[in-house]
């Protein structure tokens, strides 16, 4: 049996019982797994990464960069795969991570293409095409933003580029795609919010429509077909939540306006 890297795997979850079944076991060249729980969600889902041999930490969401930063903190290995339980590295990516952590690189992280599905079926434009993300990094020289969606990691040191891709599949459902559209629409606002920047009328009306015209038509939705509109739709329809959220917020705080 090949030892394991010196690895960390960081992951987030709150109702994941499902991809966690598939997931984990898929992880077994890494030291350990570190999966922060949302309590919120169902005890099955943190039942079954204790059974697949996952170390789960409690924690009540505060946001995704505060969340893995969190996570981060309880890391006990040198080199850290930060992935979501809707994602999975394909073979070249595999054999690219166990090279660069065995190895001893000059490099402090590496970046890895990211190929996202929508409801079973590969997106090729629509603005995702070529999205290259910072999974893999030395825990000692990295650390997380405070942002509540849309976090990042920010390491000291030269970046590399891992071959093969990370595959995405973060709407399988039409319920999924739901949620997640009110959730992060609802983190934006409060991350903006919290940021002072405002939102007025114009900004509900005109920002939607110009979301969807760039990715329909910039970034060549068209060419993903109905899926594509889809994708765009939501994408607009996400927009318009979030400013409309934004914008209720910012009423609030302004003299004499009826709340």
């Amino acid at each position: 049996m090949p030892s394991k890297l010196p690895l960390s795997v960081l992951l987030l979850a709150r109702d994941e019982t499902r991809r966690l079944e598939s997931l984990l076991p898929e992880l077994a060249f890494a030291e350990e797994v570190v999966m922060v729980w949302d309590p919120r969600g169902p005890e099955e889902t943190r039942a079954t990464a204790e059974r697949l041999a996952a170390r789960v930490l409690p924690r009540e969401f505060a946001g995704f960069g505060p969340q893995r930063q969190f996570a981060l903190a309880h890391c006990g290995q040198p080199w850290v795969l930060w992935i979501d339980a809707d994602e999975r590295l394909d073979p070249v990516a595999l054999d690219g991570l166990r090279l660069a952590v065995s190895s001893s690189p000059r490099e402090a992280a590496f970046t890895i293409e990211r190929r996202s599905c929508f409801l079973g079926r590969r997106i090729r434009f629509c603005g995702w095409q070529g999205e290259r993300v910072l999974r893999l990094f030395r825990r000692a020289r990295a650390r997380f933003d405070d942002a509540l969606v849309h976090e990042r990691v920010q390491v000291e040191g030269p970046v590399g580029r891992l071959p093969g891709a990370l595959e995405h599949d973060p709407y399988s459902t039409w319920e999924e795609c739901a949620r997640k559209l009110r959730d992060y629409a609802h983190a934006g606002a409060h991350s903006a919010f919290a940021a002072g920047k405002s939102a007025g009328p114009l900004d509900v009306v005109l920002r939607p429509p110009l979301r969807f015209l760039r990715m329909y038509l910039l970034q060549l939705g068209l060419l993903d077909g109905f899926h594509g509109f889809l994708v765009c739709g939501l994408a607009a329809a996400q927009v318009f939540l979030k400013y409309a959220e934004l914008w209720t917020l910012c009423r609030r705080q302004v003299p004499g306006e009826p709340r």
